[in-house]
């Protein structure tokens, strides 16, 4: 426990559970029952009722030859997805940031969350010294519903509307804005053409007078792992003056693409 631990409020048995996780990584050939007892100094009874639950959420797997408890799988996509995602934010932020320079408008990358209900917002662009000032109500870090930004349709796209459709099963489609898709089968015509075409585009969907046009980042699995939109307000712009940017955009996405390891066949 931190020094610090008597100054907030910790939830004991979450503490305890990383304290286990933590504990094991120091042991990858395992550790028992007893070693992390004697290690923590925790109950067994403790360890095992915790330990338990781990294995059961595939965060930890036991050797069945020796009966030790290690680290399994679900850790490394863990890690893996937070190395993926500060690898993709150093490596897209000078190609975003030059081109919100170029066009004065604003960028932003995203990816999907767990349970691609969601994007996630990593980074936010704008330019240097923008020509207007512009206010949105993203912000790094935020969510943004998936069905209704250019970004989470884009990423959407990639799996076959079967998948689609179970992903969004239990999704409540809010009207947020004017042109808010809130028909499962009109997004899924939608999406047919964003496969097409690999771009996406947000014609105030998400936010009142929002307009946005997204472009796919893929890995090297060939998967679309995040997107970059260019977002801009219908006070200043059309979606037709964005859709001029599309092809420089789209050759943008595919040199960050490649940094990431996707060879484009």
């Amino acid at each position: 426990m931190s020094e610090d631990s008597n100054n907030i409020n910790l939830v004991q048995s979450v503490e305890r559970a990383l304290d286990i996780l933590d504990c094991l990584a120091e042991y990858p050939k395992g550790c028992g029952i007893g070693e992390l007892s004697k290690t923590l100094g925790l109950s067994k009874s403790t360890i095992h009722r915790i330990i338990t639950t781990l294995k059961y959420k595939k965060y930890v797997t036991q050797n069945k030859d020796n009966d030790k408890y290690q680290l399994d799988i679900k850790v490394l996509n863990l890690s893996t997805s937070m190395i993926n995602s500060m690898d993709l934010i150093s490596i897209s932020r000078p190609y975003i940031h030059d081109f919100a320079n170029k066009v004065d408008e604003v960028i932003h990358l995203c990816i999907p969350d767990e349970s691609y209900s969601n994007i996630i917002y990593v980074d936010k662009v704008s330019a240097e010294n923008p020509s207007r000032n512009i206010t949105m109500s993203s912000s790094i870090g935020k969510k943004a519903p998936i069905y209704c930004t250019a970004s989470g349709k884009l990423l959407l796209s990639q799996y076959p509307d079967d998948k689609i459709r179970e992903l969004l099963k239990d999704t409540e489609f809010v009207k947020y804005a004017e042109n808010t898709i809130t028909d499962i089968n009109v997004l899924i015509d939608e999406i047919h053409d964003i496969r097409k075409n690999l771009y996406s585009l947000d014609n105030i969907e998400c936010d009142t007078g929002v307009i946005c046009i997204a472009v796919p980042i893929f890995d090297r699995t060939n998967k679309i792992i995040a997107a970059t939109s260019l977002s801009s307000v219908t006070l200043f712009n059309t979606m037709d003056d964005l859709l001029k940017y599309k092809t420089e955009f789209m050759n943008i996405a595919k040199n960050i693409s490649k940094l990431m390891g996707y060879l484009p066949s």
